[in-house]
């Protein structure tokens, strides 16, 4: 079977693979909600609706520093990007999560961009990038966040030494070129990784953006009256938004992040309370990204226009 012919298989079991992982999830959390229903109905009917708008506001901004990065880098191409056009062309994008097939992010985002005027290339290269290094830095928090709260510190060690030699390859110009021509056989894209400085800046600039949405996973956990470290939230959440992005096929990591959140948290909370904060979770995530997308629509129609 040739290269090409592989590619769509591969894609195809991944899909598969990453639909059936998700659907997994979503029994482990229906299960949960219905074995632990009374914890449930316990945990929301103390729920705080006031403290989650704060939860709300802190996703938001972690949403816009990440889709601040991502027009910054369409900039450094050489390509203009009003920030209110492209900050609108980010949340818009946004939404493509929530549909079947894992690309829709990636795509919904760069051909916006390239609506707005920006090369195909060069959108798919700043929306890939923008995609990688917001992950390795969601991975960079994980062993972060289990070092400081000391939980699972094993995967810490190991986690910050796979990040250290990985620097390393891919500082040095051979393997870096080793690399990237297996990155390219599953996409074209991945030559546009950047160097290896550049690459590290790019992911400690994100690492922000998950410190606020571990702050506002914990202030959700409050109106739930519930107590867990900052730091061991900071290892929950990333693990679990970390664990939804990389199963293919699950729109927005549905079921899969829900498992894992409600898995890691129960160390600290009771099953009920974990299952009930990790759905809360979600729904203000959804929160954001609508609102994002509306206040982005909104502020990108005052903007003037560039027409002469």
């Amino acid at each position: 079977m040739s290269n090409s012919n592989r590619r769509p298989l591969l894609a195809k079991l991944a899909s598969i693979a990453g639909v059936l992982i998700g659907l997994a999830g979503v029994a482990f959390v229906v299960r949960t909600l219905l074995t632990k229903r009374d914890e449930v109905s316990d945990a929301f009917s103390q729920l705080n609706g006031v403290t989650l708008i704060a939860s709300l506001l802190l996703g938001l901004f972690a949403m816009t520093l990440i889709g601040f990065l991502w027009t910054r880098m369409l900039v450094t191409r050489g390509h203009h990007a009003p920030p209110r056009s492209a900050m609108s062309w980010y949340f818009a994008g946004q939404l493509g999560k929530y549909v079947p097939g894992g690309i829709w992010p990636i795509v919904g985002r760069a051909e916006l961009a390239v609506r707005g005027g920006v090369p195909r290339p060069d959108a798919y290269a700043a929306t890939g990038l923008s995609m990688v290094t917001t992950y390795l830095a969601a991975a960079l928090t994980i062993c972060l966040g289990s070092l400081l709260s000391w939980t699972y510190p094993l995967v810490g060690i190991l986690g910050l030494a796979a990040f250290a030699l990985g620097f390393l390859a891919f500082s040095n110009a051979t393997l870096r070129t080793k690399v990237l021509t297996v990155l390219n056989r599953v996409s074209p894209r991945a030559s546009a990784l950047t160097e290896p400085r550049r690459l590290l800046i790019l992911t400690a600039t994100h690492l922000p953006a998950w410190i606020l949405m571990s702050l506002s996973t914990s202030v959700t956990a409050s109106a739930f009256g519930a107590d867990i470290g900052i730091m061991h939230m900071l290892f929950i959440t990333s693990a679990s938004w970390l664990a939804g992005f990389v199963v293919v096929g699950v729109p927005g990591g549905i079921g899969v992040r829900e498992s894992v959140f409600t898995a890691l948290a129960g160390t600290a909370l009771t099953p009920g309370v974990a299952v009930s904060l990790a759905l809360a979770s979600r729904v203000v995530f959804i929160a954001v990204d609508l609102l994002g997308a509306l206040v982005a629509h909104l502020i990108a129609r005052t903007a003037p226009s560039t027409k002469a």
